[in-house]
């Protein structure tokens, strides 16, 4: 992912968030850290920087021609685009080895939840980052949790190049009935799956976040 000195210039010393968790899964018997930061609407424009930036068929040479594989960039985008128009917007971004790895946008209020978008990407060429769909979306389940929501919900991508059904399935999602297109969760089953994965993952919550500056902590040059 390259970004030009210019525009380096023009986002990055502006680009401000707050460290809320850190997930370490255990990768290939190693535990590898992921840093969950949340966003503001503010940060829009850095954001719309850093997808401009993204070229997945670069970063996966191997998968470029699958089929629906540009459904994958497309999303990507898409989030960007939903920053700033909804209301009680929460937007977390995850990080790995000082490089964005994916970004999960959801709105909620006094009862309910949704994801309104949601996608992660590699930090390097062929290489993906395990674990941060989870790590963002139990991030999400968590503040489901804190805020004893009674229901979250959203639409799975049918069809993008993964399995985006079976994803939101073992996160405790499910369809109501065999017509919906539309995947929930009750509280109970929001409480369960937050215990279970924030242990798979190693989940830990910062107790007092502190907002810093990501220019410092973020390589978006690749380098």
């Amino acid at each position: 992912m390259i970004i030009s000195s210019n525009k380096r210039q023009n986002y990055i010393p502006q680009f401000k968030a707050r460290k809320i968790a850190v997930a370490r899964p255990v990768v290939d018997g190693i535990k590898k850290q992921i840093d969950i930061y949340q966003l503001s609407k503010k940060d829009k424009y850095n954001v719309g920087q850093i997808v401009k930036n993204l070229n997945l068929a670069e970063l996966l040479p191997s998968q470029k021609d699958a089929k629906n594989f540009n459904v994958w960039q497309n999303l990507i985008e898409l989030t960007h685009d939903c920053i700033g128009n909804f209301s009680h917007q929460k937007i977390f971004l995850a990080v790995q080895d000082s490089k964005p790895c994916g970004i999960l946008l959801a709105t909620h209020n006094m009862k309910k939840g949704e994801v309104v978008s949601f996608a992660t990407w590699p930090i390097d060429v062929e290489q993906r980052v395990k674990k941060a769909g989870s790590s963002l979306f139990t991030t999400f389940l968590n503040l489901a949790n804190q805020k004893k929501l009674k229901q979250i919900h959203l639409e799975p991508l049918l069809n993008g190049p993964t399995d985006s059904v079976g994803f939101y399935k073992a996160h405790g999602m499910r369809f109501p009935d065999k017509y919906s297109s539309v995947m929930m969760a009750s509280r109970d089953k929001i409480a369960e799956t937050a215990r279970k994965k924030s242990e798979e993952l190693d989940y830990t919550t910062i107790k007092h976040p502190v907002k810093v500056n990501l220019a410092s902590l973020l390589n978006l040059n690749g380098n």
